[in-house]
């Protein structure tokens, strides 16, 4: 990141594009393999677990491993996986 709030920023903008990209994905459900249907499913699940946890009341949670984690570390894992998940379905 150039400063850890554009990096932010830019997460949030990506994350969009991501969400955007995986409800596209939906329209060639019927294309996909079993396997790709399944890492579809297992993204889906953490991305609404994730997006329900900050419904949460966080306050009492002070610790910055949570809040690194949380808003760093952990969407970018997501989208990693998200990009296992384009990766594959591109090289069928």
């Amino acid at each position: 990141y150039l400063t850890i709030v554009l990096g932010l920023y830019s997460q949030i903008v990506l994350g969009v594009i991501q969400v955007l990209s995986a409800l596209v994905l939906f329209t060639y459900w019927k294309k996909f393999s079993s396997k790709t249907k399944e890492q579809l499913y297992i993204y889906w699940s953490i991305t609404i677990i994730y997006g329900l946890c900050w419904l949460f009341d966080w306050r009492n949670f002070d610790s910055s491993f949570i809040i690194i984690f949380g808003v760093m570390v952990l969407p970018m894992c997501i989208a990693g996986y998200f990009l296992y998940i384009i990766n594959s379905i591109k090289s069928l």
